[in-house]
């Protein structure tokens, strides 16, 4: 009953959560971790660069250097430097270390090789694929890259790019050259290859991550002990607790019969201190349901008492006065649909209380009384006055009052013609009825008007039918 109840257990949301939140710190600490080895590697990286060139443009004469892309033809100090940059290239290491030149002819995407490094196997044993002197590129790079190269020319210092290229995947420094009045004329770079930096960069942010895992995974597992021991499942057996509680309460038939059984917990802390205020609450509660019953009992008989007419059992005018409000207020709500009121009047009581006594004059109304609850069974009943009943005419007795009404003369002419009838045993009463009209009645007050006023009117026919 409780696992199909409960959407979400606190266990499981507890587990949830705490799996969710090492899995959103791995992420969080994987995604600061690997940005920080990245910008610690590239620092690294300018810093290994920066040197390699520092180096380099120490061994260069710039105006040799200058004629031999011209002339496109080598010089000694050309093979010279050569030499060097083939040993800085295997002393460094460095991916690629060359000096080139950028064209803007034939659509602005190749560029002059003047010099590239090589190490001792690639210069004097695989030399497929060097780059010699005069050497031009083809669709080897983009014109986005040598754009680059061209605004590289004109800077005063190293600048540093990612590249990626035919040649494979870079970080680059590319360093301006200039000849002896300051014009330059070639591009010293130095690329260092992103591909090994990223798979060490990811190699340390998953070992540093799987740390991360494996002291999660020991904080979640001592976590989710604590918590069960101290949480989660003392809040289940309180929650067992207060279910049984639940069902013994749609058995019993008095609550002084419901007892909770609070369970057994001995944690210290506020699940238990809620279990005994629970516990305590529902003692509270038990009594004071005990105390309402009985108020409540009272209460009734009073209401009863108040509304009831001692003398015939029937709604008395107090209760007939409440009715009245709670028509008029669904007359102004608009919610009131047809109701219709009998007003009655008892004939010759003040007769007969005079003549024979108020006790037979009280037998005289009770006749009375019965004959109208008789006859208007699903209709309240009310005694107004002495002498004076109204009948407030709803469900079947409204749709079915010409019959009722033609029924309840019947019922007392029969009583009349009986032999030897008393006269408090043949009741007479003068009847006017009016019906409920939304488009003129605005209260209940305007239907008894008109009600009390046929009733006046037969009053004085039957008056008349005496005196004849």
């Amino acid at each position: 009953m409780a696992n199909e109840r409960i959407q979400r257990p606190l266990k499981r949301s507890v587990k949830i959560g705490c799996i969710s939140f090492v899995l959103v710190l791995c992420l969080c600490l994987g995604v600061s971790i690997y940005f920080s080895y990245r910008e610690f590697f590239f620092e690294q990286s300018e810093v290994h660069i920066r040197n390699i060139i520092t180096y380099v443009i120490g061994h260069i004469d710039n105006d040799d250097l200058k004629h031999c892309a011209d002339t496109k033809a080598e010089s000694e100090k050309y093979k010279e430097l050569l030499a060097f940059m083939d040993d800085v290239k295997e002393d460094f290491n460095p991916q690629y270390l060359y000096i080139i030149k950028p064209l803007k002819e034939d659509g602005g995407n190749h560029v002059l090789i003047i010099m590239s490094a090589e190490n001792n196997y690639d210069r004097y044993e695989n030399t497929e694929g060097n780059l010699y002197l005069g050497d031009i590129t083809e669709d080897e790079y983009t014109k986005e890259e040598v754009d680059e190269y061209h605004k590289a020319m004109s800077a005063k210092d190293i600048v540093f790019m990612e590249s990626r290229s035919y040649w494979g995947h870079s970080y680059c420094g590319l360093y301006a050259l200039r000849d002896s009045l300051g014009a330059p004329y070639a591009i010293l770079g130095v690329d260092i290859d992103l591909t090994q930096m990223y798979r060490d960069i990811l190699y340390k942010t998953l070992n540093v991550l799987l740390i991360i895992i494996v002291i999660g995974a020991v904080f979640i597992y001592v976590f989710l002990v604590w918590t069960s021991r101290n949480i989660t499942d003392p809040i289940e057996l309180l929650e067992k607790s207060a279910i049984r509680y639940i069902e013994q309460s749609r058995c019993v038939s008095s609550p002084d019969q419901l007892d909770f059984e609070k369970p057994n917990l001995d944690i210290k802390n506020e699940v238990e201190s809620l279990s005994n205020t629970i516990g305590q609450m529902t003692v509270n509660i038990k009594n004071y349901m005990l105390q309402l019953i009985s108020a409540e009992k009272e209460t009734a008989h009073m209401k009863y008492l108040a509304n009831t007419d001692s003398l015939t059992g029937v709604k008395n005018k107090f209760a007939y006065n409440e009715r009245v409000e709670d028509i008029n207020e669904k007359i102004a709500s608009g919610s009131m649909d047809d109701f219709g009121i009998i007003m009655m009047d008892l004939n010759l009581l003040k007769k007969i209380n005079d003549t024979y006594g108020h006790e037979y004059g009280d037998m005289l109304i009770k006749n009375f009384c019965g004959v109208v609850c008789d006859v208007f069974v699903h209709s309240p009943v009310y005694r107004i006055g002495g002498d004076e009943f109204v009948v407030i005419l709803q469900k079947t007795d409204l749709a079915n009052a010409d019959k009722l009404l033609s029924n309840f003369e019947e019922n007392l002419s029969r009583r009349s013609a009986r032999e030897d009838v008393k006269p408090w045993e043949a009741p007479s009463a003068a009847v006017g009825v009016a019906y409920f009209n939304k488009n003129t009645d605005s209260n209940v007050e305007d239907v008894f008007r008109r009600a009390d006023g046929a009733m006046y009117k037969r009053k004085v026919e039957m008056r008349a039918e005496r005196t004849d």
